[in-house]
């Protein structure tokens, strides 16, 4: 009997939090919503679950108690606009203006890209000899931001490599702990 209470007590909560969902609406059919690290299309609302549609076209089912204590991230309801982040460095060598000049005129190109909000670049720090950028544009809809920002980068190293300006990440830091790495001969057991 307690494990029927619990299993009612657990049902009761899915169906009230599907009622405050339909009412309340944070969340409705088309949006595209993350929970935790998954990301999807809400396509449907029932009264104790909703399904969310993921990248790898499977359905997760979540019990609406979840939408409603957890935190859920909804990518299309204030402002259903998309943000593309690129973020890269470049030796402090080359001319940082001419690459912001590069920057701004890749995402003017791009037609998807919003003139409102405004790109912006910036250089958010400089290590090891190298300055680097965190740039953000925006596209009218989520939906829209993933497969323009690989455009943009496309666009962008092809004229990087064109005007011969080295582009990657600051160098992988490595360090030995316990004195000097074995070699392969000492490692293999006789």
């Amino acid at each position: 009997s307690v494990g029927i209470g619990f299993g009612l007590q657990a049902i009761t909560q899915n169906f009230v939090s599907g009622l405050i969902l339909l009412a309340e609406r944070p969340v409705k059919i088309g949006d595209l919503v993350r929970i935790g690290n998954m990301e999807g299309d809400v396509k449907r609302i029932n009264v104790r679950s909703t399904e969310i549609q993921v990248a790898d076209r499977s359905t997760l089912i979540v019990p609406n108690s979840e939408l409603i204590t957890k935190t859920i991230q909804n990518m299309t309801l204030a402002a259903p606009i998309g943000r593309i982040q690129l973020q890269f460095s470049v030796p402090l060598e080359e001319d940082l203006d001419a690459v912001r000049t590069m920057l701004f005129a890749a995402f003017a190109e791009k037609h998807e890209v919003l003139d409102d909000p405004e790109p912006k670049v910036f250089i958010d720090s400089i290590d090891a000899g190298r300055a680097k950028f965190n740039c953000f544009a925006y596209v009218a809809s989520p939906r829209d931001a993933y497969p323009m920002r690989s455009e943009l980068l496309f666009t962008l190293l092809r004229q990087f490599r064109e005007a011969g300006i080295e582009v990657g990440s600051t160098a992988t830091k490595m360090e030995i702990v316990g004195g000097m790495p074995a070699s392969p001969a000492t490692d293999v057991p006789a």
